[in-house]
């Protein structure tokens, strides 16, 4: 029998492992970008100069010659150096029971990022934890979120909301942002859930895992499917 803690807690680690295995390629890629601009001609050219400027004679009379050596190595691709892989951290060497160690008080219920209406929220508040997102920084916040699921209320876009209009035609923003948030959760396999019984037809239109309107409906969602 799974011990349902121990199986919250590796989904935990493996987000961890791909957060991690994400913010390692952007450092590599701001080390590419850093070499290739300290080594770039003009930043060697203005380091020169200043270099002259602030000893003029010790360094003023080497300027001419310094500056034609640069000249001339300006067609010369700089090579940059390698990371050695060891010098990496290897997320794929944490797939071990002791991941969970990794996660601070990690939570044993439901995690729910949701575009959720006032209503939505206080009752699925009850039974998980739940994440709510907002038009200006859904996408942000969802990237950041150890959720389980994605869950969109259809009674969002009531007015008096963050969400007001949602689904209503003409209301681009909210209309991107949702878009966002919804391809953000595919890449991540969250389920998405259209929650709620009376949706706007441009709710109701999109592509939807599920559409739930209690909440022992949403657990099911996690569980693998039957071979």
């Amino acid at each position: 029998m799974n011990d349902p803690s121990a199986a919250k807690a590796n989904r935990q680690a493996a987000r961890l492992r791909a957060a991690l295995r994400e913010r390692e390629g952007r450092v590599q890629e701001l080390e590419r970008r850093i070499i290739a601009l300290e080594t770039s001609t003009t930043v060697q050219f203005g380091r020169l100069v200043a270099g002259a400027a602030r000893a003029p004679k010790q360094r003023g009379v080497r300027l001419p010659r310094e500056l034609y050596r640069l000249w001339k190595k300006r067609h010369i691709p700089a090579v940059a150096p390698t990371v050695r892989e060891s010098d990496r951290v290897q997320p794929d060497r944490l797939d071990r029971p002791e991941d969970r160690l990794l996660v601070s008080q990690p939570y044993d219920g439901l995690i729910i990022a949701g575009v959720l209406g006032r209503d939505a929220a206080a009752r699925l508040g009850e039974r998980s934890r739940v994440i709510s997102l907002l038009p200006h920084d859904a996408a942000i916040a969802l990237e950041k979120a150890d959720a389980d699921l994605l869950v969109v209320d259809a009674a969002a876009g009531e007015p008096g909301g963050p969400w007001a209009y949602l689904g209503v035609p003409g209301m681009y923003d909210r209309d991107r942002a949702l878009d966002e948030v919804r391809r953000l959760a595919r890449e991540r396999g969250l389920p998405l859930v259209l929650w709620g019984e009376a949706s706007p037809p441009t709710l109701a239109a999109l592509d939807w895992d599920a559409r739930a309107t209690t909440f022992n409906q949403l657990p099911a969602l996690l569980e693998p499917a039957a071979p």
